[in-house]
């Protein structure tokens, strides 16, 4: 595993993070507990969750996981999604609705509707953030939160001094080390342009389908500042999707031949490899979240950041040739490709 010092505490991150989303989603308490513990034993210290996550259990069992450890991880929660109350019969359905995403993937989309429908988004308000905050130190079983990030923000939250404000107060109150947040490519790009001293923390989605921010931080000064990838394969619903996209690249004509050949080795780790290095190769980019509900994804993910095939100059060869627009891949100019690469 590789790490990076933050400078919020004395535990050095890792730069492969466990997203917590799935916990308590799509994985129930022994699963989820099995995962967090697998991911902690195999060098991650980097753990990502929200008040929303899991329907508003995650928290609690990452609670549950952190305890006796929680002085070696770096912990990161969100507020500005709020999960309504849920009654009993509808927590008791939800062992059965995972056993249907197990057998019939194609009803996840009707269960994710379902599940929007127990969220309030673009919450963003000081009573929000604060009590949000005590509930979430609550059911994590700690008295401080590494980095609290504002959730799904829209760009009009930028502009709400008096939330900016009790983010510094609960800095200087010891409540959180640091602030931030969590949106869209956009939203991110006005969070830069601002420039709001107490948002520190940056995380945004990126994967082979949106490379946008890559291009952004490429041009924006970022010193001082935290970025953290999410999505990175795109959700699992474009997992063959993004190994399509990689086969199609290494049949290109114009692909170097030692590229080639690495893009072509049939093993089911070389998806994890080429796109999170992908990611954290050149970008600023520090930290990149994964779902790893599974031990063979983990593993995967572990073995791919731990020892990479990929150059340097390879990995920016594969960026340059992915557009920025959404699912769209093209063959640019071998000239214009050079320069932007580097590859020689």
């Amino acid at each position: 595993m590789r790490y990076i010092k933050l400078g919020i505490s004395g535990v050095q991150a890792s730069v492969l993070g466990f997203g917590c989303a799935a916990v308590m989603g799509r994985s129930g308490r022994s699963q989820s507990l099995h995962a967090l513990h697998a991911a902690y034993d195999g060098g991650i210290t980097f753990f990502d969750t929200a008040r929303s996550y899991g329907y508003g259990e995650s928290e609690s069992v990452v609670g549950e996981f952190l305890r006796g450890r929680r002085d070696r991880v770096i912990l990161s929660t969100k507020f500005g999604i709020v999960p309504k109350r849920q009654q009993g019969w509808k927590r008791a359905l939800m062992p059965a609705l995972r056993t249907v995403l197990d057998v019939a993937p194609g009803a996840r989309n009707l269960i994710r509707d379902q599940v929007k429908a127990q969220l309030k988004g673009n919450q963003i308000t000081v009573k929000v953030l604060r009590d949000s905050l005590e509930e979430s130190l609550r059911r994590l079983r700690t008295d401080y939160i590494d980095i609290f990030l504002m959730h799904a923000a829209p760009a009009s939250a930028l502009a709400q001094l008096d939330v900016m404000d009790e983010l510094e107060k609960l800095i200087i109150a010891g409540k959180i080390r640091m602030a931030g947040i969590s949106a869209e490519p956009e939203v991110i790009t006005s969070a830069l342009q601002a420039n709001i001293p107490v948002l520190r923390a940056m995380q945004f989605p990126v994967n082979l389908f949106d490379l946008r921010m890559m291009q952004i931080l490429s041009a924006t000064h970022t010193k001082g500042l935290i970025f953290v990838a999410n999505h990175p394969f795109g959700g699992v619903d474009h997992v063959m999707e993004s190994k399509a996209l990689l086969r199609r690249l290494a049949d290109l004509p114009s692909i170097p031949y030692k590229l080639r050949d690495k893009l072509h080795i049939a093993e089911d780790g070389i998806l994890s490899e080429v796109i999170l290095n992908l990611i954290l190769t050149g970008t600023g980019i520090q930290i990149v979240l994964s779902s790893m509900m599974s031990t063979s994804h983990l593993k995967a993910n572990i073995k791919g950041i731990s020892s990479c095939r990929f150059t340097p100059e390879e990995l920016r060869w594969i960026r340059c040739h992915f557009t920025e627009k959404t699912n769209s891949f093209e063959l640019q100019s071998e000239q214009k490709l050079g320069a932007q690469a580097g590859y020689q």
